[in-house]
């Protein structure tokens, strides 16, 4: 549970029962987020303190309600924490990932023994997993299918330049799946251990405290600018800046989200007469985590090397101090 900002607390409560039509999973691996981060840091909007705590997870079956078939107690399996309704306005008009009931019905609590799934997710966005797939890297289901749904809305096109400010877990996952589809992706970042594991992973990784990154993206594209950049670093500089890296007619994408009640200002002109797109991508469809789960199973991203350290679960409060010091990428929960 998270009482209050970077106070985590270990609590005892009655195992869950299976919701109608749905099951509970064991949690057998639990990743960290930037999200679960900046919600340790500072809280979140959409989860009043004290909270339930995780959302990235898989695990093995404990117990199904009745009627449930698809899934029989023992199945290991890998899900997301949401599901749309199928029913709203959003749903119907194929914007899934704005269902009106979708933040309300969320499941928290990865971070713990077991957990109960409720039937709209079972039904939709949950999965058997891979015998060859560890644990760990079927917990990728959820950020993997936010990052699929990220460029699926941002749809560069083969043997475009694109640059990934921010070379976190969500930076990395970005620059894998662009560099898959053919596009030439350009991350930048400041730690230089991240810098090197990128480098390790094949990417085009590149130090932002060498030169400013407007000067580099000049130099490799000939002054005229990327086609889109992908802003992941949850900084307001940065998406305020991210509008002069892009060329004429380019597009931004801001993947990164803000404090509330953040304010940010552009330069009108550059949007207006360069013709400079400015796009927000949220969350994700039950097509993008097929998507996400099509990846992972047939091995197309070397996942597992995203992950720093484990940490057992009553050493989660650690775990946390240790990725607010900036010194770890993602950290396996294993209860």
């Amino acid at each position: 549970m998270l009482v209050s900002p970077k106070t985590i607390e270990l609590r005892e409560e009655a195992v869950p029962a299976a919701p109608p039509g749905g099951i509970v999973v064991r949690v057998r691996a639990a990743l960290t987020d930037g999200t679960d981060l900046k919600t340790y840091r500072r809280g979140h909007p959409k989860m009043p303190m004290p909270t339930r705590f995780g959302h990235e997870f898989s695990g093995d079956v404990a117990s199904v309600a009745t009627g449930v078939t698809a899934f029989a107690v023992g199945d290991p399996v890998m899900c997301v924490h949401t599901a749309p309704c199928g029913q709203c306005y959003w749903c119907r008009n194929g914007q899934e990932e704005l269902c009106e009931d979708l933040l309300s019905t969320m499941i928290l609590g990865a971070y713990s023994d077991l957990i109960a799934v409720p039937q709209r997710v079972v039904e939709r966005n949950c999965f058997h997993k891979p015998l060859d797939i560890g644990y760990a890297q079927a917990a990728f289901l959820e950020p993997l299918s936010c990052v699929v749904h990220s460029i699926e809305l941002l749809a560069p096109v083969p043997g475009s330049t694109v640059a990934v400010i921010g070379n976190g877990g969500f930076g990395i996952l970005h620059a894998l799946l662009l560099q898959r589809r053919g596009v030439e992706a350009l991350l930048f970042g400041r730690r230089p251990q991240r810098v090197a594991l990128a480098r390790e992973l094949g990417l085009q990784s590149i130090d932002a405290t060498a030169s400013p990154i407007g000067d580099i993206i000049a130099e490799r594209t000939g002054d005229r600018g990327v086609d889109a950049a992908i802003e992941c670093t949850g900084s307001i500089e940065m998406w305020e800046r991210a509008p002069s890296l892009v060329r004429r007619g380019g597009r931004v994408s801001f993947f990164a989200g803000l404090p509330a009640e953040s304010r940010v200002s552009f330069d009108a002109a550059r949007l207006h007469y360069d013709e400079v797109q400015l796009i927000a991508p949220f969350h994700f469809t039950p097509r993008d985590v097929r998507s996400a789960y099509e990846l992972i199973a047939s091995h197309a991203l070397p996942l597992s090397a995203l992950i720093s350290d484990g940490y057992s679960l009553d050493r989660i409060a650690e775990a946390f101090r240790r990725l607010d010091t900036g010194d770890a990428l993602k950290l396996l929960i294993e209860p």
